[in-house]
């Protein structure tokens, strides 16, 4: 009698356990395709960005090519912190250099928005318009999938088996949306 309530607490735990280590994985996984939504935003704009600077840079002088080279540099810079992102959804300083490529395009924007000619500025204010528009939009299903997430890494009894198996919790993006 006593081995076979040993065996039941012994099946309820393994199946507890089981179900508890499937919630996690289907909520991690929730967390990686709400990323990959943002990700396709900030391409979609990035995208649009760079065939905007290339369509002005022949209508431009050779001190506002050197500007427009500036934002260029900066864009293909928030590219490669995308792909590095894209590889790897969950890990904060990957996601901490996304946000500061993006801050750092959005201040080159700015700079080139103050000096640019006439021509182009109404194409940044559109770029900035755009990211302030749709980032804060694309975020919000991330930012409830991260919740779920990280509140099911903290509930007991899974707290513990997540430990165990090495979940760490996903990464809040804070975008300063009064910089962009």
């Amino acid at each position: 009698m006593g081995a076979l309530v040993v065996g039941v607490v012994l099946a309820l735990c393994l199946f507890w356990s089981v179900g508890a280590h499937n919630r996690l994985v289907r909520l991690r996984a929730e967390v990686v395709r709400q990323w990959s939504s943002v990700d396709a935003v900030w391409l979609r704009l990035l995208v649009r960005l760079q065939g905007g600077l290339a369509a002005r840079q022949s209508l431009v002088g050779e001190a506002e090519a050197q500007e427009l080279l500036a934002v260029q540099a900066a864009s293909d810079q928030m590219l490669e912190a995308l792909t590095q992102a894209r590889m790897q959804p969950l890990d904060e300083a990957v996601l901490k250099q996304v946000i500061s490529q993006h801050l750092q395009l959005v201040s080159e924007i700015r700079l080139l928005q103050q000096q640019a000619p006439e021509a182009i500025r109404p194409d940044l204010d559109i770029a900035l318009n755009r990211m302030r528009q749709t980032l804060p939009a694309a975020m919000i299903p991330y930012h409830v999938a991260v919740g779920a997430y990280n509140d099911a890494l903290d509930m007991r009894p899974a707290s513990w088996l997540a430990r165990r198996l090495n979940f760490k919790p996903a990464v809040r993006l804070d975008l300063t949306m009064a910089s962009t």
